[in-house]
């Protein structure tokens, strides 16, 4: 049972969440469908399994390549592009335009028969929270290069038969016409290659910015190898001290991995003594130290704290305002370290 909001800012939450969220960061997950027998999990192999708080997706052949690519929308955070470069096959897709029927084609069903098999798609609305999916059917059809017979029934059950069908097509297929038309293939996208580190701001700020170890030395925290997990902190801010253990057991499940972890210090005079405070909490990596107007001027005026970034090959490939959530910050490292 969930309180309602009125509940929980008055204080009578029916439950406590211990400050997790209702979504849990479950891990998100992907099988492949094995010749309809049973499914695969391919969840990390394919780069689809992290635990961002995902809401809805689409799959689509967004670059037209003849397969189905896939586009996640998570909750405040970056949304997930993944392009699909698996094994290659034939394949069609059609997308069915209504004149009697409505436009958009809502409720058609489109069936083929290619290599003496039959597959059918529906063309539906509302596929997902804020997401819809494109309309059109996409059929994957491994070595066959013909399709025999391509069938669509329309929402008013008019029913038109199309047979020898080319595969490898982008098909239009119009309400009452008697034929198909071919819709232009277009050139795969070629994607620009990823920052190593010559067009971050970030990386080049904090570079330049006055931090040093607990001798006084400077430090480039960029220079520290990677991927690594900069975690900023102040000796007065309760919520930080308690990300100690989350951050302790990070840096010993992942050194093996070549994850660093570090802590960088926001130094406050009003707040208790550092060396104490390292005292009392412990940590399990290295400690530096930067000014708060250093700070601010990373992050802006009063910028709170924690804060946390993950840097890698050069860039700053994730940042975390607020509590660490250690789920979400695998993810980060699991994609990290997967891109290597």
């Amino acid at each position: 049972m969930v309180a309602h909001k009125k509940e929980f800012e008055l204080g009578e939450r029916k439950f406590n969440m211990g400050g997790k969220s209702l979504n849990g960061y479950e891990i998100n997950k992907l099988w492949r469908n094995e010749d309809g027998r049973r499914f695969t999990d391919v969840s990390v192999a394919s780069g689809a399994g992290d635990v961002h708080d995902a809401r809805s997706y689409a799959a689509c052949d967004f670059d037209r390549d003849g397969d189905l690519d896939l586009f996640i929308r998570n909750y405040k955070t970056d949304s997930v592009f993944l392009r699909n470069e698996g094994i290659k096959g034939h394949w069609l897709t059609v997308r069915p335009r209504g004149t009697y029927s409505n436009r958009d084609a809502i409720g058609t069903r489109i069936e083929i028969i290619a290599g003496g098999r039959r597959q059918v798609r529906w063309i539906s609305a509302g596929s997902g929270y804020m997401m819809q999916q494109p309309n059109e059917a996409c059929f994957g059809l491994g070595d066959s290069t013909k399709i025999d017979m391509l069938t669509v029934i329309w929402p008013t059950g008019s029913v038109q038969h199309f047979g020898g069908v080319d595969a490898d097509q982008h098909l239009r297929v119009i309400e009452g016409q008697d034929s198909v038309e071919v819709l232009p293939t277009l050139p795969q996208p070629v994607l620009p290659p990823v920052d190593l580190g010559t067009g971050d701001p970030m990386m080049a700020k904090l570079s330049a910015a006055d931090i040093r170890d607990l001798d006084g030395n400077r430090v480039d925290v960029t220079k520290l190898g990677g991927p690594v997990l900069i975690s900023f902190w102040a000796t007065w801010c309760n919520v930080c001290r308690g990300e100690f253990p989350d951050l302790n057991n990070l840096a010993a499940m992942h050194a093996a991995a070549g994850l660093k972890v570090a802590g960088i210090t926001v130094l406050d005079p009003q707040g208790p003594e550092l060396k104490a405070s390292l005292a009392d909490i412990k940590p399990g990596f290295p400690i530096y130290t930067i000014s708060r107007e250093t700070y601010d001027s990373l992050f802006g005026k009063d910028a709170p704290v924690p804060k946390a970034m993950l840097l890698d090959r050069g860039r700053v490939a994730g940042t975390f305002g607020g509590k660490i959530r250690p789920y979400l910050v695998k993810s980060y490292l699991m994609e990290a370290l997967r891109s290597r």
